[in-house]
């Protein structure tokens, strides 16, 4: 399993409705990206966040890797 959130969303959604709107797109994008280059599929998305399931654990860790490299 692996699951995202946005630290701080809370915040920014009410100080930046619009910027907020444009990175959590990106934030979808590029967590779908990873999620599926690495043979998982995303179960569900949560305001802020996803959920993905894998058949393998390395995968699930590969899948954080690429999304850790790609928002850094």
């Amino acid at each position: 399993m692996l699951f995202t959130d946005i630290e701080g969303s809370t915040r920014l959604w009410e100080q930046e409705p619009e910027r907020m709107r444009a990175a959590l797109a990106c934030h979808d994008a590029i967590t779908r990206a990873a999620v599926e280059a690495h043979r998982g599929v995303v179960v569900k998305t949560t305001g802020d966040g996803v959920h993905a399931a894998f058949e393998d654990p390395l995968n699930a860790i590969g899948a954080t890797l690429q999304l850790q490299q790609a928002v850094a």
